[in-house]
Parts: structure tokens; C-alpha cells; sequence
């Protein structure tokens, strides 16, 4: 190796060496309870359920796959269609479907409900149950749960499920309880166990 070489690779073992003992920058961030509200967010397309069908094409029976799902990404109902190879076939909107929660969405409703400063108290009891797998809330005069919202009734009752305490309008689409204590209208009332 030439003289001149050597002091290069000696020179740049010396300042390698150096870097190396450096503190690294610290990048820092403080948690703040919307980092921890948010931390769990459904994100993009959800499968609610899926079955076969078969239909006639050209007076042949074919298997049909028809799934329906939820798009987080875009705040849409979906109805998918694939063949049998499962290849996806078609894609449609479907506005005003009520499709059936998966466990990961209830349980997002759960820690909605539970980081909720009003309902926490309530929600943190041992004998109070969350009820909320399947109660889709849709108001056309809801400016909460409109078009593009994912908004399910839930029933907070004691006595491990019997006795409604609260409930609560919660959007899996905008991550929030948009109805802490929701009140249903003298139009559509709902019964609280014991009145």
C-alpha cells in the first residue's frame, strides 16, 4: 500500500473511531392522550363476512365468491365479487349497509369507549359489560353518522350485562365516541332494562 493510502485508511479509521463514541441525537416525543387514542385506528379494508354463490354465465353454473367489507382508507361499505380462481371480479359501493363488526373493530370500540373521560369511570366497573358487536347507528340528521361514518350504538350495563347504564354513539371511521351519553329521540326509543 503507498505511503499516501495508508494515511487515508489510518485518517478515516481515526475519524470513524470518533463518530462512533458520539451521542446520537435524540429525537424526542411526548406522548399525549391523542397519540394514545389514536394508537389502535382501523385502517384499510376490513372483510365483515364472505360467502359462494353461484350464478349462470353463457348457461354455465359458475362459483361466485361475494365478500363485504369496509374501506377505511375511503369511509365506503364494499361489496367484492370474485371467481372461483379468486380473482376479483368486480368492486361496488354500498351505501347504507349495516355489515357485521370483526373482533378487532369491537374491540377498538371497547378502547374507544374506555379512553372516553366520561365513560371511563363507568366502563372501568367490574360488573359493566360493553355491549357493542353489531348496532349500527345511522341518523340522516346526524351530522356525526352520515354518509362515510362507521357509527355503532353501544350499551354500557351493569350487573354484568343486564341493567343499561349509559350508551354511546361510537364512529370507527373518525376513531371517536361521537355520543358520549346518547339519548335516542321519543320517535325511536330505546328501553333501559328496569324503566
Amino acid at each position: 500500500m503507498s505511503p499516501r493510502l495508508a494515511l487515508i485508511s489510518a485518517a478515516l479509521t481515526v475519524l470513524l473511531d470518533a463518530c462512533s463514541t458520539l451521542p446520537l441525537p435524540r429525537m424526542t416525543h411526548v406522548a399525549s392522550a391523542d397519540d394514545a387514542a389514536h394508537a389502535g385506528r382501523m385502517h384499510g379494508y376490513v372483510t365483515a363476512r364472505r360467502h359462494s354463490d353461484f350464478i349462470l354465465v353463457n348457461g354455465k353454473e359458475q362459483r361466485r365468491e361475494i365478500e363485504y367489507g369496509w374501506d377505511y382508507d375511503h369511509g365506503v361499505a364494499l361489496q367484492k365479487t370474485f371467481d372461483a380462481q379468486g380473482n376479483l371480479l368486480q368492486t361496488e359501493h354500498l351505501s347504507g349497509a349495516d355489515l357485521s363488526l370483526t373482533p378487532p373493530e369491537v374491540d377498538r370500540i371497547h378502547q374507544l369507549i374506555h379512553a372516553q373521560p366520561e365513560l371511563k369511570d363507568i366502563a372501568g366497573k367490574s360488573d359493566v359489560v360493553i355491549w357493542g358487536d353489531g348496532f349500527a347507528y345511522r341518523e340522516p340528521n346526524d351530522p356525526a353518522c352520515g354518509t362515510g361514518t362507521r357509527c355503532i350504538h353501544a350499551i354500557l350495563a351493569a350487573d354484568f350485562g343486564n341493567t343499561a347504564v349509559a350508551h354511546a354513539i361510537v364512529d370507527l371511521q373518525s376513531d371517536r365516541v361521537v355520543h358520549p351519553f346518547f339519548h335516542p329521540s321519543e320517535s325511536d326509543p330505546i328501553k333501559v332494562y328496569g324503566e
